[in-house]
């Protein structure tokens, strides 16, 4: 379980979100998503403990997401980075135990299980918690079938099919108030 409780986060003197709370539970996917410009991949950041809240908090199955904890819970999470390329906050140095299990920039494709023996990666349905940033549309099924094994699954996206398909919506608008 992923939880923002009471979550504020300004990016270039910009109100992304107020007050959020969420909670993202096991065996559901949880979409999160808005207009361009919303705060959807600043809120992946944050999950993933790269970028630091102005205020609030953020929790792994009740225990509290810091600086200095954030590498051990990023060994609990799977990451399907954006279709783009995506310029974390420069502050950020630490990326231990963040698994990037696709990335547009490596071509690896989408798997449940490590693409090459030779690669030394787990495979995706071994991290309890997988987060993803606008995956296109042949990701969906995987993403449902995780969720349904019991996986917190976290989507950013805009993308009909996953809003559609999610057990849990979560809209930010461009006035920093998110509508649950």
């Amino acid at each position: 379980m992923l939880e923002l409780k009471d979550a504020s986060l300004a990016l270039g003197g910009r109100q992304l979100f107020a007050r959020l709370s969420l909670m993202a539970q096991d065996g559901q996917m949880t979409c999160i998503t808005g207009p361009a410009g919303s705060g959807k991949t600043a809120m992946v950041q944050v999950m993933l403990g790269l970028l630091a809240l102005d205020e609030g908090l953020v929790s792994v199955d009740g225990e509290l997401l810091t600086p200095l904890s954030a590498p051990v819970f990023r060994r609990m999470m799977a990451y399907v980075s954006q279709r783009r390329e995506v310029t974390l906050k420069p502050t950020v140095t630490d990326l231990s135990g963040l698994e990037t299990v696709w990335s547009p920039f490596n071509s690896r494709r989408y798997q449940l299980t490590p693409v090459d023996e030779h690669l030394d990666l787990p495979p995706l349905a071994s991290r309890p918690i997988v987060i993803a940033d606008d995956p296109d549309a042949s990701m969906l099924a995987i993403l449902k079938s995780l969720a349904a094994s019991g996986h917190t699954v976290v989507v950013a996206t805009q993308n009909e099919t996953y809003l559609n398909q999610s057990d849990k919506l979560i809209t930010l608008g461009n006035d920093g108030n998110p509508d649950a």
